[in-house]
Formats: C-alpha cells, structure tokens, sequence
C-alpha cells in the first residue's frame, strides 16, 4: 500500500472559488483512488492562518507537496520559493514563485476567455450604448488582466470600453449601458449604487459579475447575472498536476490556464428579446458603415422590417433615434481624428460619411459648441 503523503491544501473558503476548487482535488482523489486516499491533507481555509510561520513549519514537517490559493497572500508564501517539494500555485502571482524553476507549476482561469466572453454575452444583448469594466478594489493584477480581454473584444467589433475604478463612475457611461464587474463582489456594490440613484437594471444599466457565488448572485436586487469560471476543474487538475509530480513524472507544461464553465442569466441583464435581436443588428449595421454615408433608409433596409417598426423599437431600448446612432458613431470618429491626426477638416468629413464639409462644420459647433479648429487645438494628443 503507498504510504501516505502529505500536502498542504490552502484555499480560500470564504467564497464559491475556493469551495468549487476544493471539491474538484477531492473528486480527483475520489476518482483514482476511491475511499482509500494516498493524501494526509492539511487544510488551511483563510488569509488569517497561511502566513509566513505556517508555511515553514509545513516544510520543517517533510510536507510533501502543496497546493496554493488564497488571494493577496504572496509575501506568505515567499518561502516556497525556495524549497523543492513540488508545488502548485492556483490564481495568485508571487514574483519568488514565479522565478521558481523546478517542481512548480501555475494553473489560472483565463482572463482572456472571462473577459472575451463577457463582452460577447454583453454585446449580445443588444441594447446598450456604452461599456465599462469595473475593476475590483484595490485593483489587483488579476482584474486589469480581465479589463484588457474585456477591452480588447469590445475594440475589435469598434467599440469603446470606459475604465471604473469606483462604482460611482457609472455615471460616465450614456444609459442604457452594460458593465462586466471584475467579480461578483464588485457587481452587488454596484448594483446597490444604482438602486440608491434609482437607475433601473438592466434597462438602464446591465451588471454582469464574475465567479458566480450564488450567495451573492441570488440575493442581490435584482439577481446577478455572472460568468462561472471553471474553478472545479483547476482543483481537479492542480490535484492530478501535484500527484504526477510527487511520482516524479516531469510537466510538459508549467503553465495551465482554464476557461468558462458557463455565463448564469439572471435579472440583471436582459433576455435577448426579437426586440433586442433587431436593434443588436440594427447597431452592428452602424458601427460597421455609417462612415460610409449611409442614412437611415439603408439601416432599415438592412432591417429588412417597416421604418415605423425600427424606430419604435430603436427609440425603446436605446433611447435615440437610428440617425442619432449614425450621427454620435460619426462625430466620435471626427474627434479621434482631429485629435489624434493632421488631416484636414474637409478631408475628414469626407472619409466620415460627410460629402459637405460646411455641414459638419455646423453640425460640430451646435454639438460641441466651438469650431473643429478650436477643438483640436483644445485635444490635440500629438
């Protein structure tokens, strides 16, 4: 029979992701070895009691393998940085762990896949006007991560991501908005700012959170919508990964990232109605052509419905009118240009769906309320 090994369990109770992370190295044990594990677990379940002390006595006692992963407890476990017993480090950064060669190994949700998929979900509801992301406070490395994948999937279907630092900021968003919370924690705060100013959710502002703790997500007002990582799946791996490893097979791969279990629909955001579906198509057909001159006739068109029918339900779920939509996606692009280049007026309004300069030029100062010249001289950034 093999005799038992000691591992050293570190994972935040507090919340869905440590419990979920939890279960999947127990259903790997369960799994490979039955009723008859191999493992003397030591569980450590808070920040509180994985400190620096802890850590080194579980070395001083043989300790043979570890799996860690509690948040913002990196200076606790510098001293893994420097023993060989192998080690698995789920979701945390650690500048001595990470310049750690032998034994180590690093398993991560994918902030690429969380935000990426946030922003599909988002946009896929097909009503808001403007996005944001708020990050989670302090901001840590692994909410700027999921900002930039949120950002960089809104950027490439053309459109633009507003930075929160504080759920107050909400206000800088054009209603109705969509917000990706960095988690779940992050989304009640806000939900409950948007109740005090009383913004209505989701028509005036949908709030998407992520980890999916159902203590949160079904009791907040209204309930939070949320994208799971697969937080059982990185236990289950950062078990059968630390029991290679303690049979002294080598890794082909020291990093593991693991993606989306599933996006939870709940109140907080909208079920794409045919509503949803033909304004969602109606602002894809804007993004992609209304520097091409296209008018409202083409938008309905495209449409493929009555003009009444588009406007009615444009006006309903994003509180303008479909040439209000061509106008802002022009003039926003006539404002990047003016700041960020030195074309010519004339020459940006034609390559921004306008064929009369002096029209736009009208146009710019009854928006704005000074001339494009005077606005660039005010933004210009090179």
């Amino acid at each position: 029979m093999e005799k038992k090994r000691k591992v050293f369990v570190a994972l935040k109770m507090a919340g869905i992701a440590g419990q979920s992370k939890l279960a999947g190295v127990f259903r790997y044990l369960k799994d490979k070895y039955g009723e008859s594990s191999p493992w003397d677990v030591r569980l450590v379940r808070t920040r509180v009691e994985l400190t620096d002390e802890a850590v080194r006595q579980a070395i001083a006692d043989g300790t043979d393998g570890f799996i860690v992963s509690i948040p913002d407890t990196e200076d606790s476990v510098v001293p893994l940085a420097g023993v060989s017993a192998p080690t698995i480090v789920m979701d945390i950064h650690s500048i001595p762990l990470e310049n750690r060669t032998e034994n180590i190994a690093f398993i991560r949700n994918s902030a690429n896949v969380i935000g990426g998929e946030a922003a599909q979900f988002l946009i896929g509801q097909g009503i808001a006007r403007s996005y944001g992301f708020l990050h989670s406070d302090p901001i840590m490395d692994w909410s700027r991560a999921r900002f930039e994948a949120f950002r960089q999937m809104l950027n490439d279907k053309g459109i633009w991501c507003e930075e929160l630092f504080s759920p107050a900021d909400v206000s800088k968003l054009k209603r109705p908005a969509a917000v990706l919370a960095a988690n779940d924690d992050r989304a009640f705060e806000l939900l409950k700012i948007l109740a005090a100013k009383r913004i209505s959710v989701p028509r005036g502002v949908a709030v998407l959170g992520v980890d999916n703790d159902e203590l949160i997500c079904e009791n907040s007002h209204p309930r939070l919508s949320s994208v799971q990582p697969d937080f059982e799946e990185e236990g289950q791996l950062a078990a059968e990964t630390l029991d290679a490893m303690m049979h002294g097979k080598k890794l082909a791969e020291r990093t593991v990232l693991v993606g989306v279990k599933l996006i939870v629909q709940r109140e907080s955001t909208t079920e794409l109605s045919h509503s949803g579906r033909l304004v969602q198509k109606a602002v894809a057909y804007i993004d992609r052509h209304a520097l091409d001159g296209i008018g409202v006739g083409d938008v309905v068109r495209h449409l493929k419905c009555s003009r009444r029918l588009a406007d009615l339900r444009f006006r309903e779920l994003q509180k303008r009118t479909i040439l209000d939509a061509i106008t802002e996606r022009r003039l926003d692009e006539v404002k990047r240009r003016l700041a960020g280049t030195r074309e010519k007026t004339d020459v940006i309004a034609s390559e921004c769906g306008y064929r009369n300069p002096t029209y736009l030029k009208n146009l710019f100062k009854k928006k704005f309320g000074m001339s494009m010249s005077d606005w660039r001289v005010q933004n210009r950034i090179n």
